[in-house]
């Protein structure tokens, strides 16, 4: 089963997990429509040295276990810290993984970023037979050969570092009630931060406040994108919670159009940036208010989802 790109560390995770034994992955994604990025007057960003790096792997290794090691260390020179990634792949095997932190500028394959723009993403790096490095990347769907210098220079990236080996052997089922806790934990029906947060920028922009320009938010609507990303989540939870006789179909038509209409309002955003014609934001604004209600629909079918599931999961499904 192909997924679409969601976020780039979870996306190596599951994969891995997804072809290589039988556990349902899924439940991965709980919860990350609300992942952490920066919105202030630079305009958005999914990675800082404020977003702690952490909260993604508690996450997954509440629900699978304690399968996962961390061995990067930021104090590290470059040097010492390719030299760990060195020693983590030649213990490496099919059951034992390597995932690590790459900057997009530096790898051929991202035609977006390579040669253009400095980038933090993660991908897989496993050892071929013969001592080549071999790169999958999920969030990008592509996996090939990868020149040791190349990833050499690639390694890290604007101050951030990050190594992680996934123990398949000690990985486990999620289970169904610490998945339900959790929802009920981190669920809430409030609009999204990145709806709001860009409507906000708008305003700011509207009303003439210092330092927020048409051309910062522009510029980081790359960015914005990839945030956006995470909300396909939504659906793969629905899928999970739906298992249990519920129908999921009404909230993934939902989602298309939510998908499709943010298309729209970026395309907008990016015509205020080339264009820079103000008259354009009440527009744009009007746009992320109907976004609005229709995510607050989704999250709202999503948790009658849950609440059918919650009932009914102990029931075989009709």
């Amino acid at each position: 089963m192909i997924r679409p790109p969601i976020h780039c560390l979870l996306d190596c995770l599951a994969f891995l997990i997804q072809s290589r034994s039988g556990i349902d992955t899924r439940p991965i994604y709980l919860g990350i429509w609300n992942a952490s990025f920066i919105a202030d007057e630079d305009g958005f960003s999914y990675y800082s040295e404020r977003i702690d790096p952490n909260a993604d792997i508690l996450g997954f290794e509440q629900l699978y276990g304690q399968c996962l090691t961390r061995w990067q260390d930021p104090l590290w020179s470059k040097e010492q810290q390719f030299a760990k990634l060195e020693r983590e792949l030649e213990a490496s095997g099919p059951k034992r993984t390597i995932i690590t932190l790459v900057d997009l500028y530096y790898m051929p394959h991202s035609t977006i970023c390579y040669g253009m723009k400095h980038m933090p993403h993660m991908l897989i790096v496993e050892l071929g037979q013969d001592g080549r490095l071999l790169v999958k990347d999920p969030f990008f769907d592509w996996e090939g050969e990868v020149q040791r210098s190349v990833m050499h220079e690639a390694f890290t990236c604007e101050g951030l570092s990050s190594g992680i080996t996934l123990h398949l052997d000690k990985a486990a089922e999620p289970d169904p009630g610490l998945v339900g806790e959790l929802f009920r934990q981190q669920f809430t029906v409030a609009a999204s931060q990145l709806i709001s947060g860009v409507d906000n920028y708008l305003l700011n922009i509207e009303c003439g406040i210092s330092n927020y320009t048409v051309e910062k938010l522009y510029a980081s609507i790359g960015q914005v994108g990839v945030i956006a990303k995470r909300w396909k989540s939504f659906g793969l939870m629905a899928d999970y919670f739906a298992a249990a006789g519920g129908n999921a179909e009404p909230l993934q038509a939902k989602l298309e159009q939510l998908l499709a209409k943010w298309e729209n309002v970026v395309l907008v955003i990016v015509r205020l940036g080339v264009l820079g014609n103000h008259a354009k934001l009440p527009e744009a604004r009007a746009k992320l208010e109907q976004l609005a209600e229709l995510e607050a629909g989704i999250r709202s079918e999503l948790w009658t989802l849950y609440e059918h599931w919650e009932v009914n999961r102990h029931e075989p499904a009709r």
